[in-house]
This record gives structure tokens, sequence and C-alpha cells, in this order.
């Protein structure tokens, strides 16, 4: 891979790609699945269903792979 001067894509190289995000799961499905929500209120379906309800997890790539800290979320206005 060739490298490059752009900030931004050099940043995006630390993650590997990969879509990471940390959300809630709201219902457990028979079929694997599960309906998490993100911290900016965005409901969606990810694969993974062992995981009770109420718990913080990690979402990689639209697949629950762990449980995540429960830590406070705190916006600061300037």
């Amino acid at each position: 891979m060739a490298a490059t001067t752009n900030t931004y894509k050099r940043f995006r190289q630390l993650f590997g790609g990969h879509s990471r995000t940390i959300a809630e799961v709201l219902h457990v499905d028979s079929d694997g699945t599960s309906i998490v929500e993100a911290r900016n209120g965005e409901t969606f379906r990810v694969r993974g269903s062992s995981w009770p309800v109420g718990v913080k997890v990690w979402v990689i790539d639209a697949e629950i792979k762990s449980e995540a800290p429960d830590l406070p979320v705190y916006t600061a206005i300037i």
C-alpha cells in the first residue's frame, strides 16, 4: 500500500477499516440476531444473541463481539 499524506485516511487505517460502535441490546431474537441502539439513538439489527437486554456491547461489522463497559457519556458545550 502506498503511503498517503491525507491525515484522515491515515487515521482511518489505524482502525483496520472495521465499523465499531458501542450499543445497548434492546431485543434478542431466536434467529441469532439482536436489535441494538447506538449512543446516537440509531437502532439496527446485528448478528449475535448471547447477551441479555440492557447490556452494553461492542458491535464490530454488524456483529456483537463482547460486552462493553457501561461508562457515562458527557457533552461539553464550549
